[in-house]
């Protein structure tokens, strides 16, 4: 009789652990799903999203079943454990480590390489365990709430998600629609999902290429300047670039010229203050302030207060909806051209994440955004044009340069050198 009764307390106790270890799969793979795996959902399979969507519009379901459904296995566990031997110490040794490794650990670290087939069977298996469980979690939940609020505490109608705000809201922004993605519908929605995670430095329009004029620039090089760069808004300055004092709007002095009256750039940007915005402010924060404050540039400053670079509307539209070639950024054409099998010639601004993702490289610097950059790191200095450096087995030759800043630059990767 001892024996069968130690046979099913085995079994029970079995049970449980397993059950244990399906809510800590099914927990971990949650806290892993990401925007992209809810958009390979959508465009996959409509059945699969619609499991996906179903339960995680509701994180109230499966964060109260995971969280009340682990308690209350651990708890039946624990006694269970404690029934086995005449041992106390040796019951609870055995029951810590039974439920850390087998119900916590093993659990989490199996699926961390899962696909995400396994994630939506892991959405089902909660589902059942809801609606099995329901009138039990529901009824605890409401009196854990009625505790807090006896205690001083705000009881929160929904139970904090295992799932990110990013992906919950990817779920809405995707929407209901089980149709396949558009390539350039799928491209769009990446950019949207990326959108807030970049800096302005990332984006502005670096001081070297700004077109700025100074406050005392006579009539006719004010003129000049406004035809030759074409901008709707040039920022102007007194002085130096780093004293930025307002924004010149083209067609208030358009109104001035047709009318015969002198260009007075001191009275045309009385009302026309310059909008300051750090190197590190997120662009997503950036778009809600120029809006806010009705701008449509902003200059960015560096950590010294000196004058990084601008960025404007349509710089950070750019990052939704793609490249806009306009004439004072690098067209794609041009910042990157491949001359032959492994040999490239890239304008010296093209963003050095994008060129190590175009060549499988690892180039990096601190505080750099541009091969250019990377190279005056590199090196230590602006190199003069036709300089030569060999980094990692790539060979680096500065087609372009000027005593300021590299232009452009060729690459030849490694197995396309010449044998010495």
């Amino acid at each position: 009789m001892d024996d069968l009764g130690i046979a099913l307390r085995l079994f029970s106790l079995l049970v449980l652990l397993v059950l244990m270890a399906l809510l800590s799969a099914a927990e971990a793979l949650l806290s892993r799903l990401t925007r992209e795996d809810i958009l390979h959902f959508a465009e996959a399979e409509g059945k699969r999203y619609d499991v996906l969507a179903s339960l995680l519009r509701q994180p109230r379901r499966y964060s109260l079943t995971i969280i009340t459904a682990k308690t209350i296995l651990m708890v039946a566990s624990v006694l269970l454990f404690m029934t086995l031997f005449h041992y106390p110490v040796a019951n609870a040794v055995l029951a810590v480590l039974m439920l850390v490794i087998f119900t916590e650990l093993f659990p989490k670290n199996y699926v961390q390489s899962s696909s995400g087939n396994a994630t939506i069977q892991a959405l089902r298996v909660l589902r059942v365990v809801y609606w099995g469980g329901c009138v039990i979690f529901i009824p605890l939940n409401f009196i854990a709430n009625i505790a807090v609020r006896v205690f001083g505490g705000e009881a929160r109608t929904e139970q904090d998600s295992l799932v990110s705000p990013e992906v919950l809201e990817t779920l809405v922004n995707v929407g209901d629609s089980h149709e396949i993605l558009e390539e350039d519908e799928r491209e769009m929605i990446s950019r949207i999902l990326n959108f807030p995670d970049k800096v302005a430095r990332e984006i502005m329009v670096a001081r070297t290429d700004m077109a700025c004029l100074d406050i005392s620039t006579p009539e006719g090089e004010v003129l000049k300047t406004t035809i030759e760069c074409r901008h709707t808004r040039i920022p102007i300055y007194e002085e130096t670039i780093d004293n930025m004092i307002g924004v010149l709007h083209v067609k208030d002095m358009l109104e001035c010229w047709a009318a015969g009256e002198p260009i007075d750039l001191r009275q045309l940007i009385v009302d026309r203050g310059p909008f300051f915005t750090p190197e590190s402010k997120k662009i997503s924060e950036l778009f809600r302030e120029l809006r806010q404050h009705k701008q449509h540039l902003a200059i960015v400053v560096d950590e010294y207060g000196g004058t990084a670079g601008i960025v404007t509307l349509e710089n950070i539209i750019e990052e939704i909806v793609g490249e806009i070639h306009d004439e004072d950024e690098v067209g794609e054409e041009d910042a990157y051209i491949q001359l032959n099998a492994n040999t490239y010639s890239v304008d010296a601004r093209l963003n050095l994440v994008e060129l190590n993702e175009k060549l499988s490289t690892e180039l990096e610097a601190e505080n750099v955004d541009t091969i250019g950059g990377f190279v005056v790191d590199h090196l230590g200095r602006v190199p003069e044009q036709n300089t030569v450096f060999v980094y990692r087995g790539i060979r680096f030759t500065i087609i372009d340069a000027d005593e300021r800043r590299i232009h452009r630059i060729q690459i030849q990767m490694p197995n396309t050198l010449p044998s010495e």
